[in-house]
């Protein structure tokens, strides 16, 4: 088959695709990512191929105007902040859909698949007749991205002469069973469970990520946060962490300009970007923002987390689930103080009973099928579909 992948420019969506596209490589698939231009190279250091779909052009951008340049104030209420960036994310496939209904057309898939919020890949979908498959990258997005894309898309979709958005073939779910967190129903389609692999990038492991260590050693990183927000927040991280005895590994780029000074100045690694998955197995506690890959990373390598969610629309969902299961605790963003952080860390740090929470959904996760596995699935699933265009 030839399996064509779509995502939006941002690395918490663009790598979630990996594990599942090398599963399909090692089966005898081609596969092939649309991504915008600037997010090609990622994918080529991943080892896949890509082609770009638009240029010049950042999410933020995106969400943060209309078509024609207008600001958008950002909404308060969470309904609002997130049909704000469903909009958003509506404006990016009109974006990219012309070239990625040019590559379809060209390329000729016999399926797409697509992360839940990128929404040109589907709309090719639609227009070539061919399955898409939606690959979850955790909780369930909310339906209000999608109410509000269509509404963005209404021109589009008239072109294209589709009603309203396509519903996936079945959905690739990698939600640990076990947490239930922010699950209210089952989706309409069918459901493909698969092991989440985590896959945050590649890089030389450093020699500390292995040696012995003398204190508890505490990851922090806020993922995309910009820097106006995340450069305050991380000065009461980083003294509260000194006050409770740990050594903070800051993963975050710019990193070393953040470093608090004087008495509470904590013993730390700024080591800038570095995947995930190469530093939390050296961590006895993660502090994050809520990203889905981080949460889900940490839920793999057993790590108990300190989520502070309030930067983006589905970070307080992630912390609700993470402080639920009882894998960790969650603190409002806003009410961040080194005292705070402290008494967070000593508690998680302390009471063997979030380590041992955070273990059983690790072993949860590990008991799903692997992307192998699930890539028979999905070539049964396709093969009984009508033909496809590339047959």
């Amino acid at each position: 088959m030839r399996i064509l992948l779509t995502s939006v420019p941002l690395h918490g969506h663009v790598l979630q695709l990996v594990p599942f596209s090398w599963a399909l490589r090692a089966a005898g698939h081609e596969v092939l990512a649309a991504v915008p231009e600037e997010f090609t190279p990622v994918v080529r250091k991943a080892g896949l191929a890509a082609m770009g779909t638009c240029e010049g052009v950042t999410m933020r951008q995106m969400i943060g105007c209309t078509r024609d340049g207008t600001p958008i104030p950002r909404p308060v209420d969470p309904e609002g902040r997130i049909r704000r960036s469903g909009r958003g994310f509506g404006r990016m496939a009109a974006h990219a859909l012309e070239q990625t209904l040019r590559i379809a057309e060209r390329w000729r898939p016999d399926l797409v698949v697509s992360e839940p919020t990128e929404y040109a890949g589907r709309m090719a979908a639609g227009r070539a007749g061919v399955p898409w498959v939606e690959h979850g990258w955790g909780l369930p997005v909310s339906s209000f991205y999608r109410e509000a894309a269509e509404e963005e898309l209404t021109p589009e979709l008239t072109v294209l002469g589709l009603e309203r958005l396509p519903d996936p073939r079945f959905l690739v779910d990698v939600w640990p069973p076990e947490v239930r967190g922010g699950r209210t129903s089952a989706p309409p389609w069918p459901v493909l469970p698969m092991r989440y692999v985590p896959y945050n990038g590649s890089t030389v492991v450093p020699d500390w990520v292995r040696a012995p260590r003398e204190r508890p050693r505490v990851c922090v990183t806020l993922g995309s946060l910009p820097q106006d927000r995340a450069h305050p927040l991380l000065d009461g991280i980083l003294r509260g962490l000194a006050r409770a005895g740990a050594e903070a590994v800051l993963a975050m780029d710019d990193a070393g300009q953040v470093v608090p000074a004087g008495r509470d100045a904590p013993a730390m690694r700024a080591v800038g970007w570095l995947p995930l998955d190469q530093v939390l197995p050296a961590c006895d506690l993660v502090v994050h923002h809520g990203g889905p890959g981080t949460t889900m990373t940490s839920f793999v390598h057993a790590v108990p987390q300190l989520v502070l969610p309030g930067f983006h629309s589905d970070t307080a969902a992630y912390a609700h689930a993470v402080a639920e299961v009882g894998a960790g605790r969650r603190l409002d963003s806003a009410d961040v103080s080194p005292e705070r952080i402290e008494a967070e860390c000593r508690i998680l740090l302390g009471d063997p009973r979030h380590r041992e929470s955070a273990r059983s959904v690790a072993d949860s996760m590990a008991r799903m099928p692997s992307p192998a596995r699930t890539v028979s699935a999905v070539e049964q699933a396709v093969a009984a579909q009508e033909p496809a265009c590339a047959r």
